[in-house]
């Protein structure tokens, strides 16, 4: 059975290198700075967001995935901007995966909204560590499978453009712009390939009531397969959300969250995986931290005026 299991892993690995690389996480409507740099900034406070994925969990060799951001709206010379960083830590078998990302982004007024275009540079590093214990299969033999203990460093960039107007969003932006290649010792997988997002949503408030809802739609292409996420939220008084998501290739999620008085945002989703995969496992949880604070960097010293000038 452990092999049955490694081989699965394997062959996930594979289809994944050549196929869409990039992790998929259900709270990617909170991070939506991961895949889009042009967000960058445009909630206009310092947000700080932490996401764990826990897929397939019981699973032996199931992937791991930790996500760090951090962003900010900054005002250079007078000109409206949004930097911010992302980190990436995936782990899938004796497979690891490190990104970390710079992101900057321009903001302008247009109409009642703001256009934004944002960049990231960074790097992008694959490890793998361990022992090969497929059967009948040796690393030194497949030129497809890199030797163990084995790494390779790459430069990385993306590119994003996102509208923001009242409760709507939109954005469309592209990863992996440079489609690096790994060069192993004794093996060169397929390069990164582009992948590329489209998403948005929309705050519909419920007149006379506490209730808001949040729909939120993701579709994401490497070019040659695709997927969509469907979501929506239902938030009370804001403090207090619960939803659903649908994702095309066998996922539903259920989110439940809370904003504590400090701030804090908790959120919790559960990943049922509807392929055969599903008897292997106990489904995936996600975890996710946020929390958004203001130092009013851009805000003009107050001037106060004595009554007797009145």
């Amino acid at each position: 059975m452990k092999q049955i299991i490694y081989i699965i892993i394997l062959i996930s690995s594979i289809y994944t290198a050549k196929s869409q690389q990039d992790p998929l996480i259900s709270h990617v409507f909170d991070n939506k700075t991961f895949i889009n740099p042009a967000f960058a900034g445009t909630q206009g406070e310092i947000c700080a967001n932490l996401i764990n994925r826990q897929q397939w969990f019981g699973l032996e060799g199931a992937p791991k995935t930790t996500i760090l951001n951090l962003n900010s709206p900054i005002n250079i010379f007078g000109t409206k901007s949004g930097i911010g960083i992302s980190l990436l830590d995936d782990k899938l078998g004796l497979e690891k995966n490190f990104t970390g990302m710079i992101d900057y982004s321009y903001h302008h007024m247009l109409g009642e909204g703001i256009l934004s275009f944002g960049a990231q540079l960074g790097i992008n590093n694959k490890a793998f560590e361990g022992t090969w214990t497929t059967p009948e299969i040796s690393a030194n033999a497949d030129p497809a499978i890199p030797a163990e203990n084995d790494h390779n460093l790459v430069f990385d960039m993306g590119f994003g453009i996102a509208y923001n107007i009242g409760n709507l969003y939109v954005g469309l932006s592209s990863t992996h712009l440079t489609q690096p290649s790994y060069n192993f010792t004794n093996a060169k997988l397929p390069f990164l390939k582009r992948h590329y997002y489209l998403i948005s949503g929309y705050i519909y408030e419920i007149p006379n009531s506490l209730i808001e809802l949040k729909p939120n739609v993701m579709l994401n292409s490497d070019g040659s397969s695709s997927q969509m996420l469907i979501n929506v939220d239902v938030l009370y008084n804001k403090k207090f959300w619960g939803g659903v998501s649908y994702r095309t290739v066998n996922g539903i999620d259920i989110k439940i969250g809370v904003e504590l008085l400090n701030g804090i945002r908790i959120g919790y989703s559960y990943g049922l995986n509807i392929s055969e995969i599903i008897r292997t496992n106990s489904g995936s949880h996600e975890l996710m931290l946020g929390y958004c604070f203001n130092l009013s960097i851009d805000k003009a010293p107050q001037k106060y005026r004595s009554v007797r000038f009145l």
